[in-house]
Parts: structure tokens; C-alpha cells; sequence
């Protein structure tokens, strides 16, 4: 609980909680009609899609608004850090209220895409549901319940782990249309992996570390925001780096191999040894003479030590 005497921001006396719940619930409604829209659309302009289960439609679909969620929070996060006073120990100075326009365009999306996922089930869906819950969870008590101006820099930054989305999701489109063997599919896992490594492994351990650095020990916190904000930031960091050392890499690893089990393949299966003895042109040319004499044929080789062919009346003979 903070002190009477530590400095707060509007926000952290009380909550917007009636225009953050207009904005999540824009963002909700929303991003409901971009999920019929693109099955509507999908089903006129993509062949494939008609093919596809329900289930692979909605995944689609869900596919298309998760992309869209991820541009639009990546672009509100680089304009909240941008246009917030930050101190230096990462405490912001300054008014709050476009961070919780993000957060609350975010919970929109993480509670359409949890019925999304519950109306549609995917293989292993409960962990999609348990990630969207931890997601959510923070991001609901920092706008409608209690905000905590320690944690604003790090439930910001957070949202950047949407960046490894986009080329995971060029990688599902590709899966989708049944397109595993084109060079753009290997490119989008290389991608991902890339980008997983940097906004889904490294940049969560910078926040952790920051989080005990600066969030735990400052008095700007309360009990109600501080907690959920501590293990939500510990389940999705170890969740992310878990999946690049356990699941990305060994795939990664195992890319590698078979590439250059194909580079293998495509060498030539014998090949004359460096320090094996060169044959003069005039000995080459001898022995595919006598290997003709053998044969029973009287071609001729000329200097070049290749065949020609007598007329058909020399050939009589044979």
C-alpha cells in the first residue's frame, strides 16, 4: 500500500474504469466483426478455405485478428513510451491515460480470442486459454480494479511479445494452404525464431530483472495490482522461454540437418580422389580402344579421345 507522502498519478488514486471498459469493449466488439468479416471473405476469396474444418476457420480468422491486434499494440506501445514522462528507476511522471487506452484495447482482444478458443477448440487448448487468462488477468485489475504506476513501464513492454506473432502467423497461413515445402515457409521459421528470440526470450528476462530491480522495492505499488502483475510476468516469461529452448530450437536444429542432408544428397556419388594418379590423354585414348576391340565394335576414337562412328558399311562386319 502506498505511503500519503509517495507521489501518485491521478490514475493510481482512481481508475478510469468507465472509459477503460468503453474501450475494451469497442475493441471487443471490434474485433468480433473482423472475425465474421474475414470468414465471409475467406469463404468467396480463398479456395482453400472451403476446405478447411470449422475449427480451421476460426482459426483463420483468428489468425487475421490477432495480426491486426499485434500492429495496433505495437504502434500504442512505441507511442505510450514515446509521449509518457519516464523516471529513472522506469516510474512514469506524467498522465497514464494513453497506456490504459492500449491495455484496454488489449483486453478486448484476449477476451474475443478466449471465446474464440472455447467455441472453437484447438489441439492443446488449454494452454491457449490458461496463456489468455494470465494475459488478461493484470491488464483487467490495472484498469477496473487498482493501478499500479511501478508496473506501467513493464505491462507496457510486455505487449511487445505480439511482435513474434506476425511471422508465426505468416507461418500458420502458409501451414493452412498446405504450402510447407516453398522457400517463403522456410524463411517464415527462421523468422520466428529470430524474432521469438528477441521480443519472446530476451526482452522477458529484461523485464524480470527490471521488475525486482525497480517495480518490487517501489512504494508506488498496491497489493491488489502488485501480486497478479508479479506471477503473471513470471508465467508468461518462463512460458516464452521455454518454448524457444524446447521447442523453437530443437525445430530449428533439426531444419538445419535435414538442409544439409539435402546439400549431401545433391554431390555427385563418386568422386576421383585428390591424390589419385592422372591418366595422359594418349593412355585414355588407348584404353577406349581396346574396350571397343572387346566389345566386338570398330569405332574409332579420334584425338580427343572420344568415339566416332565409322559408316554403317564399315559396321557391316560386326
Amino acid at each position: 500500500m502506498p505511503s500519503s507522502d509517495v507521489y501518485l498519478l491521478e490514475e493510481e488514486h482512481h481508475v478510469r474504469f468507465a472509459e477503460n471498459l468503453a474501450v475494451a469493449a469497442a475493441a471487443f466488439v471490434f474485433f468480433w466483426a473482423v472475425f465474421g468479416a474475414s470468414w465471409v471473405v475467406s469463404s468467396k476469396r480463398v479456395p482453400a478455405f472451403a476446405a478447411f474444418t470449422p475449427a480451421q476457420k476460426a482459426d483463420w480468422c483468428s489468425r487475421i485478428n490477432s495480426t491486426i491486434h499485434a500492429v495496433a499494440v505495437i504502434a500504442g506501445v512505441a507511442v505510450a513510451l514515446a509521449n509518457i514522462e519516464w523516471g529513472d528507476d522506469f516510474m512514469p511522471m506524467s498522465s497514464i491515460r494513453i497506456a490504459s487506452f492500449v491495455f484496454s484495447f488489449a483486453i478486448g482482444y484476449f477476451t474475443c480470442d478466449l471465446i474464440v478458443v472455447l467455441v472453437w477448440p484447438v489441439p492443446m487448448q488449454w494452454v491457449f486459454i490458461i496463456h489468455h487468462i494470465v494475459a488478461v488477468v493484470p491488464y483487467a485489475i490495472n484498469n477496473f480494479i487498482s493501478c499500479c504506476g511501478a508496473a506501467q513501464f513493464g505491462l507496457l513492454l510486455f505487449l511487445l511479445v505480439e511482435l513474434a506473432t506476425l511471422p508465426l502467423n505468416v507461418r500458420g497461413f502458409i501451414e493452412s494452404m498446405g504450402q510447407e515445402d516453398t522457400r517463403g515457409y522456410k524463411r517464415a521459421i527462421y523468422m520466428t525464431y529470430i524474432v521469438w528470440a528477441v521480443s519472446r526470450t530476451v526482452l522477458p528476462i529484461f523485464l524480470l530483472y527490471s521488475f525486482w530491480r525497480f517495480t518490487f522495492p517501489s512504494e508506488r505499488n498496491h497489493d491488489v495490482c502488485f501480486y497478479p502483475n508479479m506471477i503473471g510476468a513470471h508465467i508468461i516469461a518462463f512460458f516464452c522461454i521455454g518454448v524457444f529452448f524446447f521447442v523453437h530450437t530443437p525445430e530449428m536444429l533439426q531444419l538445419r540437418k535435414d538442409d544439409k542432408s539435402k546439400k549431401k544428397a545433391l554431390l555427385p556419388t563418386t568422386q576421383q580422389p585428390e591424390n589419385a594418379p592422372q591418366v595422359p590423354p594418349s593412355s585414355s585414348r588407348d584404353v577406349k580402344k581396346l574396350q571397343q576391340l572387346a566389345s566386338g565394335s570398330y569405332d574409332e576414337v579420334n584425338a580427343n579421345g572420344d568415339i566416332e562412328n565409322p559408316p554403317s558399311s564399315a559396321r557391316a562386319f560386326s
